[in-house]
């Protein structure tokens, strides 16, 4: 009996162009026994349309061609469902895609999504909105804002932004609460690790698992100019944990609480979100091939 899948392209993730990827993926998979939709989505509602849409009519697998925006827009409709996601990234930072050491190479990756096998990974909630990598508060949702509103994409304007940003940002106080402890502490950002990384090889949690039940926190207490070439060499050589300025721990829940509402990092995307943050995992919930 044939599978059926159904691909959902976003045609602007990463600033590539996508045009050909349609028929380019058509004719990799036109000898296997599968029956495949391939949809080049309209904008972000139009994705999550789609993917609701494949999971009522019993699609196998929903495969998100794009980022981890695109990846997150998807797999919030798979949680706690029998489809499938796939991945094939295409995206400026690519974390989970990395994390889950997915080819970047457009036949390899369809090669995984064709052969590898279904595993069941955790998720996270915060308010009740789900995440598969990281969501984050501070300076990433800052600079994800920013690059959200700006015309160009890929890693370079993302670099771009960042310098241009950082003397901008200050630092915010927060009074987190985990494992019984309350804490009022000054950070520079705080991420909550699902995954093991922003993206492009930037690891803020490198010992993650995607389905040991844990949230991975780093928080970064300060950050001047002098800091950012010791700050980057850590988080690129996986050893961030050892930074001076920088705390890591898990937990299974944590709450945030701020002096105001302010943006959200989540999976790479700012929302909006009010001051106070509850931070939970839905264990082994998305089921997806790798």
């Amino acid at each position: 009996m044939k599978r059926r899948f159904r691909f959902i392209i976003n045609p602007i993730s990463g600033g590539k162009n996508k045009t050909l990827i349609p028929e380019r993926i058509r004719n990799l998979i036109q000898n296997e026994n599968i029956d495949a939709e391939i949809i080049v989505s309209k904008n972000s509602d139009d994705t999550i349309y789609q993917a609701k849409d494949a999971v009522i009519k019993n699609f196998d697998a929903v495969i998100a061609v794009g980022g981890d925006g695109t990846i997150n827009n998807i797999a919030t409709q798979l949680i706690n469902q029998k489809t499938a996601l796939g991945i094939i990234p295409m995206g400026s930072g690519n974390g989970l895609s990395r994390a889950l050491n997915i080819p970047f190479n457009l036949k390899k990756a369809i090669g995984k999504v064709l052969n590898g096998k279904i595993k069941k990974i955790d998720t996270g909630l915060i308010n009740e909105i789900p995440f598969v990598n990281l969501a984050g508060v501070g300076f990433d949702a800052h600079v994800a804002g920013k690059f959200h509103s700006s015309v160009s994409r890929g890693l370079m304007n993302y670099v771009k932004i960042t310098i241009s940003e950082f003397n901008n940002y200050k630092p915010r106080t927060y009074t987190i609460s985990y494992d019984g402890v309350e804490r009022n502490i000054s950070a520079f950002l705080i991420t909550v690790n699902n995954g093991t990384q922003f993206g492009n090889n930037a690891y803020t949690a490198p010992n993650a698992l995607l389905d040991d039940g844990l949230l991975n926190v780093m928080i970064i207490h300060k950050c001047s100019w002098y800091n950012i070439p010791s700050l980057a060499i850590r988080l690129f050589t996986k050893t961030i944990a050892k930074h001076p300025n920088v705390e890591s721990f898990s937990t299974k829940s944590i709450s945030i609480k701020r002096a105001e509402n302010e943006l959200v990092n989540i999976d790479g995307e700012p929302f909006q979100m009010s001051k106070d943050l509850i931070i939970s995992l839905n264990k082994l919930s998305l089921c997806i091939i790798q």
